[in-house]
C-alpha cells in the first residue's frame, strides 16, 4: 500500500485526535510501501517531524483553513510518488481530495476516520448559504469515501443516523502505548507533591465543562466522610480552570484539590502511576462528546482501575467490572459512591487494573490499531 495520512490535528498540537494521528503515523509507515503525513505547520513542528519514520509535509495555516489548502500536497505527492490511497483523519479535509486530488492525482481509495465532535459540530449557524454547503460537503464525504472507521460504537451510532451504510464501517477503537504507559515507582512524584499516606484521584484532561471535573469535586466531600485522607489531583489547562477553582473553594475543597497545569507527555505515566484511581465523568454536551477517552487506556496501561460516564464512546474505553466502574454523568452520588468502593477496595482496585493493563497489551496496543487499519483498508483495496 503507498498511502497518505491527512490530519488537521497533529503534533505539536496536543489532545486526543492529535494522539491518534501520530501513533497512527507512527506505525502504518512501517507498513507501508510508501507513506507520508500531511498536517498542519506549527511552532515545534519540525522536532515532531524528526521523531517519525516518514516525511511530514506541513502545510501552511491560512485564512481558507487546512481542508482547502491540502489538495495541492496531495496532488504532488500522488502525481510524484503514485499514493494510491488516502486516510484522513478527520472527514473537513477529504472534500479537497475526493474533488480535486482524486479526479486529477490518481487517488484510487479515500478512507476516513471518525472520533465524534466533527460529525456533531455546526459551525455556521446564522450563515444560511455557508451553513447548507458545510452540511452539504460532509454528507458528500459520507457517501463517497471507501470506508469510514468509527472509534467507538458511539461514533459508529452517529455515522449510521447520518445515511452511511452499515457495510462501509468499520469500528476500531483507540490503543495506548504499553511501553511508555507502564506500572512503576512514583514515590518520587508523590515525595514531590506531598501524597504520602494519601488516596489519590487523578483527572487529566482539558478543562473544559464536558469533562464532568465539577462533578467529581461534588461527589468529593462523601468519599472523605468514608477516606479522610482523600486527594484529588487536576491536571491539565483550558478556559474551566477559574471556575472549578472557585467550585473547589466554595465546597471548602482547597485542602484536598490541586490543579498542577498542563502535564508535559514525558511526565504523564508518572502522575497515573501515582494515583490510585484514574477518573474523568465526561458529560454529553453536543456537540461536545468523548468519542473514546484515550486516558482510560492509558491509565489502566498503568495498572490503575478508571472510572468514566456512560457517555459517548467511554463505554468502548471502559469495561466496566472488568477494568472499571461506569456510572452515569452528574451523578454524583454514584460517583462518590464508585470511587469510594475502590479506594477502600485494594484487592479490587487491584484487579482491574491489571485486567486493564492485560486488556491494553494484548488487543489495545496502537499496534494493534495500526494493524487493524491496514487490514481493513488492504481488503477495501481489492
Amino acid at each position: 500500500m503507498r498511502l497518505l495520512l491527512i490530519s488537521q490535528d497533529f503534533p505539536p498540537d496536543v489532545g486526543g485526535t492529535q494522539t491518534y494521528a501520530y501513533e497512527l503515523a507512527r506505525r502504518l509507515a512501517d507498513r507501508c510501501e510508501d507513506f507520508a503525513v500531511i498536517a498542519p505547520d506549527l511552532p515545534g513542528a519540525e522536532a515532531v517531524d524528526a521523531t517519525l519514520p516518514c516525511e511530514v509535509v506541513r502545510v501552511p495555516a491560512t485564512h481558507n483553513g487546512f481542508g482547502f489548502e491540502v489538495w495541492k500536497p496531495v496532488l504532488k505527492l500522488t502525481r510524484r510518488r503514485g499514493f494510491e490511497a488516502a486516510l484522513h483523519v478527520q472527514w473537513s479535509s477529504a472534500p479537497s481530495t475526493i474533488f480535486a486530488a482524486k479526479p486529477l492525482g490518481g487517488l484510487r481509495h479515500i478512507f476516513v476516520a471518525a472520533h465524534g465532535r466533527e460529525l456533531l459540530i455546526d459551525p455556521l449557524v446564522g450563515k444560511r448559504v455557508l451553513r447548507a454547503l458545510y452540511h452539504r460537503a460532509r454528507a458528500y464525504v459520507m457517501r463517497k469515501a471507501d470506508a469510514l472507521f468509527p472509534v467507538s460504537e458511539y461514533t459508529r451510532q452517529l455515522l449510521l443516523e447520518r445515511g452511511v451504510p452499515p457495510e462501509r464501517i468499520t469500528v476500531i477503537n483507540n490503543g495506548a502505548d504499553p511501553d511508555h504507559f507502564h506500572p512503576t515507582d512514583a514515590q518520587d512524584l508523590r515525595d514531590e507533591l506531598g501524597l504520602n499516606g494519601h488516596k489519590v484521584v487523578l483527572t487529566v484532561s482539558r478543562l473544559v465543562h464536558r469533562k464532568g471535573i465539577d462533578t467529581v469535586l461534588r461527589a468529593l466531600p462523601q468519599v472523605a466522610r468514608r477516606i479522610p485522607d482523600v486527594q484529588y489531583l487536576v491536571g491539565g489547562h483550558g478556559p474551566d480552570r477559574e471556575r472549578l477553582e472557585s467550585l473547589t473553594h466554595d465546597l471548602n475543597l482547597s485542602d484536598r484539590v490541586r490543579f498542577v497545569g498542563a502535564i508535559p507527555h514525558k511526565d504523564l505515566h508518572r502522575y497515573y502511576n501515582a494515583c490510585d484511581v484514574f477518573v474523568m465523568p465526561s458529560r454529553e454536551e453536543r456537540p461536545y462528546v468523548e468519542g473514546f477517552g484515550i486516558a482510560f487506556l492509558e491509565a489502566n496501561a498503568c495498572g490503575k482501575p478508571v472510572v468514566g460516564a456512560r457517555t459517548g464512546g467511554i463505554p468502548d474505553a471502559v469495561r466496566h467490572g472488568e477494568t472499571g466502574l461506569l456510572v452515569e454523568p452528574d451523578d454524583e452520588s454514584g460517583l462518590a459512591d464508585a470511587l469510594t468502593q475502590l479506594l477502600c477496595d485494594p484487592p479490587l482496585a487491584t484487579r482491574l487494573g491489571r485486567n486493564g493493563r492485560r486488556r491494553v497489551r494484548e488487543e489495545a496496543t496502537w499496534q494493534h490499531v495500526a494493524q487493524q487499519l491496514y487490514d481493513a483498508m488492504t481488503e477495501r483495496m481489492k
